[in-house]
């Protein structure tokens, strides 16, 4: 009986363990579409197995989201990122990966993250006692009313979990979902939070109701143990940004033997009875072909569907057409000033702001920018092509230091030289629908041989870097005839933040 992946007359199950693209005993090489955390760490995987990898990226610089930039100025240099990113795990296979690549010039920090409301600030993940003291003592009581009320309500008849809006109501109250939740998700999606799927509260919610938020900030586990939600120190690059992971990933390819080519955008991924057969990609202004039985893809699985020639069936390319990105703009401001705030990220869930989160970088590493002068990073959420999204650098700059005003954080008059920077598929939106056309569209890929789709991109799925470097090597693996699941890393119902 001939195996279904590879067509050689052999069935065993430790035979079918081994193949997963073309023979079992066949030429080690892949390609790897795209050049982020998931594409690289599945790359180096390989190539230490001793494979021979080339890796296509889009861009002309590798990291993805995880991308990192330095910007050389009259004032001195500035390192920064596509927005905040601290990198934790629970993993230690995950985290010896990271430090092997970073190895000692690092500089570790305390996290700090706060939600700016009612003109006063409260810590994130929410801590019980900051609440207490920080909430206006009406809202204060009302959280307190709804809180009991809805655990009342659910003695009797609780609502179903089926969106996000109930998933936290549920939990928390209406009130508490009000002023922490509703608000901040809508402005981040562009979408009602009863339109959201209650995976999103899963895994982006630290605590589980009012209650736990109390007493996890008063009695700690006395086993030692401490949950993701508690992490509260994380290392990160002492200079170059998060993106030096990408950097370093793509430094020991090249070392060893094998291709890393940016400003190489596929055009077209070819297959044939079943199996993967060949990438086509715009090169230098010329399109070129790279012929490949086994492919591993961390870009857009919504993209790399619609790239399939031959074409997707109909009824997958409607999938595609409703699974939908949340896009980003980050603006950048350089200031004549030593620092703004102590925190590595705010949220700010207010309607009134257009700007949804700040960071700064300086706070990440003292060493990211000059010792007078700083860079603030503000978020505007939006989506692809929107009037946002077409906004000069001029006016996102007055939209930003309008809400700065607001906040009291800055003045116009510190601004020395404003930026600003778009990623399209930056938030995988979870929509009530989405799980049923995202396994869909995976299900056709999946389909073809040779063909592994992975990352926070290629599975459609809102996941943290840590897992993205698990995602790609268990891809690698995967694709070696190891067995490993790429598809179950972040797929539990934890929180992730």
């Amino acid at each position: 009986m001939n195996c279904p992946r590879c067509g050689q007359t052999d069935s065993a199950p430790e035979h079918q363990s081994r193949c997963v693209a073309g023979r079992a005993d066949g030429p080690k090489d892949a390609l790897v579409l795209g050049a982020g955390l998931a594409g690289l760490s599945a790359a180096l995987r390989l190539v230490r197995m001793g494979w021979k990898v080339t890796v296509l990226e889009a861009d002309d610089h590798v990291g993805g989201l995880a991308a990192s930039h330095t910007l050389k100025t009259e004032w001195g240099e500035f390192d920064y990122d596509n927005g905040p990113h601290r990198f934790h795990t629970t993993d230690k296979h995950v985290m010896d990966e990271a430090m092997s690549l970073i190895g000692n010039d690092i500089v570790w920090a305390a996290r700090q993250s706060r939600i700016y409301l009612y003109g006063r600030f409260f810590h994130y993940p929410l801590q019980g006692g900051n609440v207490l003291r920080s909430l206006p003592p009406l809202v204060l009581a009302k959280a307190f009313l709804d809180y009991i009320l809805v655990k009342l309500r659910n003695i009797v008849s609780r609502k179903p979990d089926d969106n996000f809006e109930n998933w936290v109501v549920n939990r928390f109250g209406r009130k508490l979902y009000d002023v922490f939740f509703g608000t901040y998700t809508e402005k981040t999606w562009g979408i009602p939070c009863n339109r959201i799927s209650a995976d999103w509260a899963a895994q982006r919610i630290s605590l589980l109701s009012l209650w736990d938020t109390v007493k996890k900030t008063l009695f700690r586990s006395r086993d030692g143990n401490v949950p993701r939600t508690y992490v509260s120190k994380f290392f990160y690059p002492r200079r170059g940004g998060i993106g030096k992971l990408c950097e370093r990933y793509t430094e020991e390819i090249r070392n060893a033997g094998s291709q890393v080519i940016t400003n190489a955008r596929v055009d077209e991924v070819h297959h044939a009875e079943g199996r993967i057969a060949g990438v086509s990609v715009m090169l230098q202004g010329r399109r070129q072909r790279f012929d490949a039985t086994r492919v591993i893809s961390t870009i857009p699985v919504t993209v790399l569907a619609k790239l399939l020639a031959p074409a997707a069936p109909v009824e997958v390319v409607r999938s595609v057409e409703a699974m939908k990105h949340r896009s980003m703009i980050f603006v950048y401001m350089i200031l004549s000033r030593p620092t703004v705030t102590p925190d590595h990220w705010i949220y700010l869930p207010e309607q009134t702001l257009t700007t949804h989160r700040l960071s700064e970088f300086k706070n990440f590493s003292a060493e990211s920018a000059p010792p007078d002068k700083t860079l603030l990073c503000a978020e505007i959420t939006c989506d692809y092509g929107d009037a946002e999204w077409n906004m000069s650098d001029a006016e996102l700059q007055a939209i930003v230091v309008k809400d700065m005003g607001r906040l009291g954080l800055i003045r116009e008059s510190e601004i020395l030289k404003t930026f600003s920077r778009r990623e399209r598929y930056a938030y995988p939106i979870y929509d009530l629908e989405y799980r049923a056309h995202r396994d869909r569209v995976l299900a056709h890929t999946n389909s073809v041989g040779g063909l592994i789709t992975t990352g926070r991109q290629g599975l459609f799925k809102y996941n943290n870097m840590d897992h993205s470097i698990g995602m790609g090597l268990a891809a690698a693996e995967n694709l070696a005839g190891q067995g490993a699941d790429h598809a179950r890393v972040a797929s539990g119902q934890e929180y992730f933040g």
